[in-house]
């Protein structure tokens, strides 16, 4: 197949979760032999310097920035036309511009199948449009992840506003895009749920989960960078809203409370963009806030336990699964694995509050090894249900029925 891929990001280096997700679908359909054009949007713009990285998997590709200002004046707009700020944010008229010429070419004319990644790129995908059918990968539903955020206690009163306002949005903009779309992708049976319980036909939907890399972890045991081996870590991009906010409340609200009862245990948040709230707890003692790191396999392998401490959360924790898969245990609140079957949450242990976390965190500290037994037989099941191959097929297989039948459910 002929493939057109849109993307509000550019999805290279894979390490946050939508790169990852969509780079690993991008070279999967290339492996398969499918040709694709790529067309990307994002806001961070030394991204742009890492499409040469894409260009192998694509037969052609091609970014463009959002500058702060037209973010900001996206969003303005977005409120007076009764849009929700997450799809209204990425209008790009140089975008459009560009695909209304790209139809028009052999290549735009050769097209089976639109890939819209995010509900933030269905426009696009629709937008002159010759009639090519479009499948939606959501990856998680926004009404789902604004609905949980309206109500956080203690999060920054214009998060909470930004999220009560876009809710009601987003609720009927997934369903009204799924709609027209030959089938919406969404990455766990909880963003399924979201979707059906606001109306989107069940045929619609396709749940097809991310997968995991089971490649050994970068550095040696030798190599230490832990000053101690009661090491608790989180690892995610720091800049991600919902990270950060798991990472601030750990810090303020739960770690105390287990530095009390194990005083050398130490704390490590590491993954890209850490703003200065987060970054200012770095001590280079028993706080580390590492920023960007190439590989985060290290400080999974060497830490006693890692953490998902998420007051908000959709889709599927990469986090999580990555450690599993490591055979490392995961400590976590409630939101952060409900993607995971109850039955099969071997290696994880749940704290749904303040004084529950950390008291799992400490029984983790405390008794290493019996925790480290049950995450061996959570990463069995990690390995053996979530392969990037496993993925890639399916997606394969929802592109191919949606092109043969032009686009009709």
């Amino acid at each position: 197949m002929n493939i057109l891929v849109l993307t509000p990001l550019v999805p290279y280096p894979p390490h946050d979760g939508d790169k990852l997700r969509l780079y690993h679908f991008l070279r999967y359909l290339k492996s398969r032999g499918h040709k694709i054009d790529l067309f990307c949007l994002t806001r961070v713009e030394e991204d742009l310097a890492h499409l040469g990285k894409l260009e192998p998997l694509c037969r052609q590709a091609t970014a463009l920035p959002i500058h702060d200002l037209d973010f900001f004046f996206n969003l303005l707009g977005g409120a007076l036309i009764g849009q929700s700020l997450n799809v209204s944010a990425y209008f790009s008229p140089d975008l459009r511009e560009i695909l209304k010429g790209y139809w028009e070419t052999p290549d735009g004319r050769s097209i089976n199948v639109v890939l819209a990644h995010r509900l933030r790129m269905a426009p696009a995908a629709f937008e002159g449009n010759p009639g090519v059918p479009v499948v939606m990968e959501l990856t998680d539903s926004l009404a789902g992840y604004s609905g949980q955020l309206r109500n956080i206690p203690n999060a920054r009163f214009s998060r909470r506003m930004a999220a009560k306002w876009d809710h009601w949005f987003l609720q009927r903009e997934e369903v009204e895009w799924s709609d027209k779309a030959a089938r919406t992708v969404v990455i766990s049976r909880t963003d399924a749920q979201v979707l059906l319980e606001n109306g989107v036909p069940a045929g619609k939907v396709v749940v097809i989960p991310n997968g995991v890399d089971p490649q050994k972890p970068a550095g040696s045991k030798k190599d230490r960078i832990y000053p101690s081996d009661k090491a608790v870590s989180f690892v995610g991009n720091m800049g991600y809203a919902p990270n950060e906010d798991g990472a601030l409340w750990f810090l303020k609200r739960v770690w105390p409370k287990v530095k009390r009862e194990v005083p050398d245990a130490v704390f490590a948040a590491v993954g890209g963009s850490p703003r200065r709230r987060l970054a200012r707890y770095h001590n280079g003692r028993d706080l580390l806030v590492t920023g960007w790191v190439p590989f985060v396999e290290p400080y999974v392998s060497q830490a006693c336990l890692t953490l998902a401490p998420l007051r908000v959360a959709s889709g599927m924790q990469n986090k999580v699964a990555l450690s599993l898969a490591m055979g490392v245990p995961v400590v976590a609140t409630p939101q952060a694995v409900g993607w995971l079957p109850a039955k099969d949450r071997s290696g994880v242990i749940v704290g749904g509050t303040e004084g529950e976390l950390a008291a799992q965190v400490v029984k983790v500290l405390r008794s290493p090894r019996r925790y480290q037994t049950e995450a061996k037989k959570g990463r069995r099941f990690i390995l053996k249900n979530y392969r990037w191959k496993a993925s890639g097929a399916l997606l394969e297989k929802v592109l191919k029925e949606a092109a043969r039948k032009g686009g009709k459910a």
